[in-house]
């Protein structure tokens, strides 16, 4: 089946912050943020560090939800370890948030292990690469809108080019080098009008 995720912001090909829930055989839910890739059609992709409950899980039972919020508590605690059940459905079978503004139920179709040789990265650890096919796509808030963090990048860089006018050298140096990382962000993960700006953005950076 082909699926239309544009409303919720999701185009493909783009990398995008999401809340992946998944739920072990003994019922434990579990949830952390994670990149998530649209493939096209039913296909999506993410990718997960070894030694996570997220990889562990759905090593298990090879499925996953892909939970689209903004909620920056929900972020922070996902992240940290700290979500607690009151933040999920009383769904006994699968991991879902109650207060996801859309969300995904994604079937794994195959987990491959890349080694560091093969990805690059920098603690070493090997990084596994999770296809699977969309089986169910639910929006209970149309104004839902995925998170792709090239945006975030985008903004630091404009606030902080009025102040790399002003500033002189290691302050200076600071405001080029942030600006030089999140370029690097946006070439990764955002879309053409996001990168359009940036450029944009640089050639101002290149007058002081």
């Amino acid at each position: 089946m082909k699926y239309d995720l544009t409303s919720v912001g999701i185009h493909m090909n783009l990398q995008y912050e999401c809340i992946t829930t998944t739920i072990n055989s003994k019922g434990e839910k579990n949830s952390a943020a994670f990149a998530f890739i649209y493939l096209g059609e039913d296909k999506v992709m993410c990718r997960i560090f070894e030694g996570s409950k997220s990889l562990k899980n759905i090593q298990e039972t090879k499925k996953y939800v892909v939970n689209i919020t903004q909620d920056p508590l929900i972020f922070t605690l996902s992240t940290i370890d700290r979500l607690s059940d009151e933040y999920y459905t009383d769904d006994e079978d699968i991991a879902i948030l109650k207060d996801a503004g859309a969300y995904l139920v994604i079937d794994v179709d195959e987990i491959e292990m890349k080694t560091p040789e093969d990805f690059p990265i920098k603690n070493d650890t090997n990084i596994y690469f999770i296809t699977g096919t969309i089986k169910d796509f639910v929006v209970k808030d149309k104004t839902a809108q995925a998170f792709n963090r090239g945006f975030s990048g985008l903004i630091e860089s404009l606030v902080n080019c009025s102040r790399y006018k002003i500033v002189d050298g290691e302050k200076k140096k600071y405001y080029k080098d942030r600006l030089e990382e999140n370029k690097r962000i946006i070439e990764k993960v955002s879309d053409e009008n996001t990168k359009k700006a940036m450029d944009i953005l640089t050639k101002e950076y290149e007058k002081y």
